[in-house]
């Protein structure tokens, strides 16, 4: 058997998640994969009643799990909606086009998301930077797309080969 030494658990309580505005979105950080060598991250995406996440995109290089915990999410692509609630859980593989919406006017909807790698939640960081102080905390497309090119991430007409 291979010798190695002690790997500690890493706890992040609740109360202790790094939380970030991204517009109307909350997005609390709970492995931002300094604790998984960039394997993996993991936050909570909060959606007020009646609101979109990011326009409609697709991920060259990183996977995503949302595993529903609140409401009702309605995930888009080009073709169609995906209705999900509480307890259900998407996968978006590298280049499946996408995007998230709540999708009720009177709820809060909640989903755990994983991706990895585990350092695309510095796009997320990233976001809420640039977003901070913005009437209505929404970046123009240009911004938009930049900033999601930084992470491998792209609008549905960009061609998913380099």
């Amino acid at each position: 058997m291979p010798t190695r030494g002690p790997v500690p658990l890493s706890l992040v309580p609740s109360s202790q998640a790094e939380t970030l505005k991204v517009g109307p979105l909350t997005v609390r950080v709970f492995e931002d994969g300094s604790n998984t060598q960039n394997r993996v991250s993991a936050v909570t995406i909060t959606l007020p009643p009646g609101t979109s996440g990011p326009p409609m995109h697709w991920h060259r290089f990183h996977d995503e799990l949302f595993f529903v915990t609140k409401g009702t999410v309605v995930f888009s692509t080009p073709e169609g909606d995906v209705v999900t609630k509480a307890g259900d859980c998407m996968t978006v593989p590298p280049g499946a086009i996408h995007t998230f919406r709540n999708g009720s006017e009177s709820e809060e909807g909640e989903c755990y998301m994983t991706a990895t790698p585990g350092h695309y939640v510095d796009y997320f960081r990233m976001l809420s930077k640039a977003t901070a102080g913005l009437v209505g905390g929404k970046l123009g497309k240009e911004e938009t797309e930049h900033l999601m090119a930084l992470f491998g991430t792209f609008p549905p007409d960009v061609e998913s080969e380099p």
